[in-house]
């Protein structure tokens, strides 16, 4: 009987780093769906301002094409993360089912694991692929030009 709840108790640990991995992706889902949200706010902005005014009306169209290429992005990157989490969650019933019916599936959860990383850096990679659309879109002024007006944090 205590051969059994030390088996229970090394499977259950070996599930609580999958679990940390659940909350750090769920964090950058989190950090995704607000920027999504942004932006949504933002096309919707736009949209009526180009209804309302004619004179900008290329700039908006401009703005908005940038606007969608970052949408595109960060669905993608949602995509991917929702995989690894999938992933992620299909390795700790695999560790589980594996102690429970005495199977050996050591390499499916090593491959689970290698493919939950590798959607987990795709989405990372789409995140950044993001921030840079979204950083080239300012105009110089808003990225060089403010610079000198802020304070130094230490007088």
């Amino acid at each position: 009987m205590t051969n059994l709840f030390g088996d229970i108790s090394n499977i259950i640990s070996l599930a609580i780093t999958p679990a940390f991995l659940l909350l750090g992706v769920m964090m950058q889902l989190r950090v995704l769906t607000n920027r999504l949200a942004r932006i949504m706010d933002r096309c919707r902005t736009l949209d009526a301002k180009s209804t309302a005014q004619t004179g900008h009306k290329a700039a908006h169209q401009h703005e908005l094409s940038v606007l969608y290429r970052r949408m595109d992005a960060i669905h993608r990157a949602i995509g991917f993360s929702i995989g690894c989490v999938t992933l992620i969650c299909t390795v700790v019933v695999a560790l589980f089912a594996d102690d429970l019916f005495n199977l050996r599936l050591d390499a499916l959860i090593a491959s689970l694991f290698g493919f939950a990383m590798l959607m987990l850096i795709a989405s990372f990679s789409l995140f950044l692929h993001e921030v840079l659309v979204a950083s080239h879109s300012l105009p110089a002024a808003a990225l060089h030009g403010s610079r000198h007006d802020r304070r130094p944090y230490l007088s």
